[in-house]
């Protein structure tokens, strides 16, 4: 059996968007949300700690934790995001937190970033 697993973060930063035509160019910020899906077989019993489960809950937390959270929360986005994934479009913000998720060889399906509690972007692989 697959499943799909999903958890949610949020965090506060700042970005701009300097190449903007409307008020996005200026320095402001967001109270991001960001929603990140696991898909895969779920593990049979066979006496772990993770059985029944596609990915501990508590793994994802560790690394939202760990790796993620220090990159985002309460900072300049414009200045912590990688050159390659500039500018800080929502889109982006989601596709590096996916290439995060990736490089720390974890079941990523999606990443959904929320500007705002009416716009998001979402990023599959």
């Amino acid at each position: 059996m697959r499943a799909v697993i999903r958890k949610t973060f949020c965090f506060d930063a700042a970005h701009s968007l300097p190449n903007h035509a409307g008020k996005c160019r200026e320095l402001h910020g967001h109270s991001y949300r960001v929603e990140l899906c696991f898909e895969g077989d779920v593990k049979p019993a066979r006496g772990e700690s993770d059985d029944g489960m596609v990915l501990d809950f508590l793994d994802v937390s560790a690394w939202w934790q760990r790796e993620a959270k220090p990159l985002v929360d309460h900072r300049f986005l414009n200045e912590t995001m990688p050159e390659r994934f500039l500018p800080t479009t929502a889109e982006n913000i989601a596709a590096w937190m996916l290439a995060l998720l990736e490089d720390a060889a974890l079941p990523v399906s999606s990443v959904t970033v929320w500007e705002t509690s009416s716009a998001s972007a979402t990023v599959r692989r």
